[in-house]
């Protein structure tokens, strides 16, 4: 019945889309089937046709008033329009701008402020006064903003319509700002506020726990904030079809379901419906901790029905509770039926719960297996088995509910896809469990957190791991269409149509009946099940802590100088690791999480700490990246040169420093850093008066790094100006390697100053078809001229770069 009522509403809805109707009449004949229904129960009829019909005219007016256009934007010309509104979701880093949805409010276009709703998904800097009084991101969930800018659309994205995707949920366009006026006096928070701070303190928990990109996919996996993943990993998950792991859906909250059944199995049996509560809690709490988005929440609440028809006596039939969900769910929100994401989500939970049976009786069946008094080393490996076959049934189960979907809305299917998908899924409750108490820990202490960091990095870097796999081949499916959905889903309801008894015949027969009845069952009393979880988890505990000395025995320094140049796209950012294992940073690169996702290259995955963090100049190719380096790492002292209050990172910059209690201290020529015995850095500019010019640029930290024989220019972005003026100060120039200036850009690198330095290597840190043609030609000329066309290293070309050094001889590895 629930089924026939559900299947009826979800067909007016669609009867909407597809037509324009007006909804008073709908709702009119609607109410009309009341009393026909009536009529024909009163004849002795069924009925059952005058309810559907009126469930139908019902879904069918639900659509079409539920039909709110969007803004009007045009997209195709370039003018400045101003929006004031209100943020609807949580704020999120992306690069070098903050992201978030605006539900706009007003707009003016050029003739005053009219009144206009929507959405627009904004791409902004934080203003002054913001920056003065938060801490980042600095937006948050409720303010009230006007913002200026020009409206987009984005194109596809790997045969992906993302603007059909904004359009499904309601944005109207895309926006960058840097034009951010807030108003804290109509600002104002909500229920969800809360949640996204939490969200927030415990992402930046799994940051300063876990080393990049282990702390990205844990982010991205356990809370849905998926801006720190680098687009390398995006990319290895998106090309071997497992990039709905990355995506908080129906999957998560059906294997976050899985593991609360199967614990509360173990711990309190299953004779009572007691035991639902902890899957229940499981999942809302996963929800909740994930900030509430759309998909969790309708997955929760598909898993909380499902539950319910457990709890009723109807254990081994989801699809009414999956039906009502779905009801539920657009009732409230009619449009979510076209939504990308409530489909995928829809089908992948109802996959992994026609799955579920089946997992639990595999699950069942090897953890119960007899041992005959054999090593305790067997138990665990079938409960071993039991996970990990009970992951791969419900990979089984989530594919092929996705699998039409998939292939009509991205254009393939890798054919990796559900092969590593299998192989990864296992690694998913590991990843949530450990991640969450990662996360948790690292609020007690920092300490705690790295300790139970070690559990979670090992799941992580498995995923990692897997999908790090070659791509493979994949089918194209531009044939794909609505036809093939359609028969995908009728086929797999008939086969769940099949009569019971035939059904338990071909799923189960006689084999299964020999094989279940074989199986013993190991019964443990609740205290000693605690006991035993209360012993691993402290086990465990000490094991992390051991592997984090043992670690550092093993990894930790060589006496020898290390200068890594960091391949961090178009900007600088390099670390300096000393014989005695002492760490400096030297700029950030351009994007939010350019340096924190670099520096592991560079250092042990659990050190958290650097002894100095320099700023060369504040312009945001430099500075954008140190700025989340200083929330992420214990910094002992920063330095810079002379300040530049114009800047636009000064704000942001000083901010950081003072959250996080880093002292500054300010340098000029003719200062002298001791970074440990034998290993100096000598400032030689700023100079006491600033130099003309572009003068940022002009008046950056320049530094000369020595050690025994071999010494490093790091000369920031100094222009001609600056380059004549230390030709002519007097000062030692004369380099082993030069880290070019300003990225060799054309009003750099002069001859009179390559002749100074003489390097006989140079590093040009720029990114791969810059916009500004960096290195140009002549510049490279010129640095050929000095060191030999072998001898120049680009990080676009060679990526990360590192030399190492005794302080006599040089040696240089590239990433590529």
């Amino acid at each position: 019945m629930i089924l026939l009522l559900a299947a009826a509403w979800l067909a007016g809805l669609l009867l909407a889309l597809a037509l324009d109707l007006e909804p008073t009449p709908l709702l009119l004949l609607a109410t009309a089937t009341a009393p026909l229904g009536l009529a024909l129960r009163l004849a002795g009829r069924n009925p059952l046709p005058a309810i559907l019909l009126g469930t139908l005219l019902l879904g069918c007016w639900r659509g079409e008033a539920a039909g709110v256009p969007g803004l009007a934007l045009d997209t195709g010309v370039e003018r400045e329009l101003t929006f004031r509104g209100r943020i609807a979701d949580d704020p999120e880093h992306s690069r070098q701008f903050v992201r978030f949805t605006l539900v706009v409010e007003e707009v003016d276009r050029g003739n005053g402020w009219r009144e206009e709703r929507g959405k627009i998904l904004f791409y902004a800097a934080p203003p002054r006064n913001m920056v003065a009084a938060r801490e980042p991101p600095y937006f948050r969930h409720g303010d009230f903003l006007a913002l200026g800018g020009t409206a987009g659309k984005p194109g596809k994205i790997d045969g992906f319509d993302y603007a059909a995707y904004l359009a499904s949920q309601g944005i109207s366009g895309v926006v960058f700002s840097r034009d951010v006026e807030w108003l804290p006096e109509e600002s104002g928070g909500s229920w969800r506020t809360g949640i996204y701070r939490a969200r927030g303190r415990l992402s930046d928990s799994l940051a300063a726990a876990l080393p990049s990109p282990q702390s990205s996919l844990a982010q991205g996996m356990l809370l849905g904030r998926r801006g720190q993943i680098s687009q390398e990993v995006r990319d290895s998950f998106r090309q071997t079809g497992t990039a709905h792991l990355l995506a908080i859906s129906g999957l998560h909250v059906g294997v976050i379901l899985a593991m609360g059944m199967g614990a509360a199995g173990a711990i309190f049996g299953r004779r009572r419906q007691f035991y639902l509560l902890l899957p229940l809690a499981a999942i809302w709490v996963y929800a909740l901790t994930s900030g509430l988005p759309v998909s969790a929440l309708r997955a929760g609440l598909m898993g909380s029905l499902y539950l319910a028809a457990i709890a009723l006596g109807r254990p081994h039939n989801p699809m009414p509770a999956l039906a009502l969900s779905a009801v539920v769910i657009t009732a409230f929100d009619p449009l979510a039926l076209t939504q990308v994401s409530f489909q995928l989500s829809f089908t992948a939970m109802a996959g992994v719960l026609l799955a579920l049976p089946w997992a639990e009786r595999a699950n069942d069946a090897l953890r119960n297996r007899p041992t005959g008094g054999g090593p305790t080393w067997k138990t665990g490996a079938a409960r071993l088995g039991g996970w990990a076959a009970s992951g791969a049934i419900v990979s089984v189960g989530a594919t092929v509910g996705t699998f039409p979907l998939v292939a009509l809305y991205f254009g393939q299917v890798p054919l990796l896809g559900i092969p590593l998908t299998i192989l990864a899924l296992p690694s998913l409750p590991f990843i949530l469990g450990t991640s969450l108490a990662t996360a948790l820990g690292g609020l007690a202490h920092p300490i705690l957190g790295q300790v139970l960091g070690v559990a979670a990095w090992a799941p992580l870097s498995y995923l990692l791991a897997v999908v790090s796999a070659p791509p493979g081949p994949a089918v194209a499916t531009g044939w794909a269409g609505p036809p093939l959905v359609w028969s995908w889903y009728l086929a797999l309801a008939g086969v769940l149509l099949v009569p019971k008894g035939l059904l338990a015949r071909l799923r189960l027969g006689s084999w299964w009946s020999s094989i279940t009845s074989a199986m013993g069952s190991v019964r443990t009393p609740f205290n000693s099940r605690v006991l035993t979880l209360v012993l691993v988890a402290g086990t465990a505990a000490l094991a992390g802590a051991t592997l984090l000395l043992w670690a550092q025995v093993i990894w930790g320094p060589d006496g020898k100088l290390r200068v890594y140049f960091f391949d961090v796209g178009q900007g600088d950012s390099a670390l300096i690791v000393t014989p005695k294992g002492r760490q400096v940073l030297i700029d950030g690169g351009p994007d939010t999480y350019s340096a924190t996702r670099a520096l592991p290259q560079g250092m042990l995955p659990w050190d958290r700490s650097l002894e100095l963090v320099i700023l060369t100049h504040p312009d945001a190719d430099h500075a954008r990246g140190l700025l989340e380096t200083l929330d992420q790492y214990r910094v002992g002292l920063a330095l810079a040169g002379v300040p530049d209050a114009t800047a636009p990172m000064s704000a942001m910059w000083q901010d950081r420093l003072t959250g996080n209690r880093v002292e500054l201290r300010r340098l000029a020529s003719g200062d002298r850093v001791e970074l440990e015995e034998g290993v100096t850095l000598e400032v030689l500019h700023p100079a006491e008066e600033r130099i003309g010019g572009a003068a940022r640029n002009n008046n950056g930290l320049v530094l000369r790094l020595v050690y025994g024989e071999v010494s490093f220019l790091f000369a920031a972005d100094i222009e001609k100006e600056a380059e004549e003026h230390l030709a002519d100060s007097g000062q030692t120039l004369e380099s082993t390697v030069l880290k070019v200036p300003h990225h060799g850009s054309r009003t750099s690198s002069t001859a009179l100053f390559l002749d100074r330095v003489d390097a006989e290597a140079a590093v040009i840190s720029a990114g791969a078809d810059n916009r500004f043609g960096h290195p140009h030609t002549e510049v490279a000329a010129r640095l050929e001229e000095m060191a030999g066309p072998d001898n120049i290293y680009r990080t676009a070309r060679h990526g990360n770069i590192e030399f190492v050094t005794d302080g006599v001889d040089l040696w240089v590895k590239t990433e590529r």
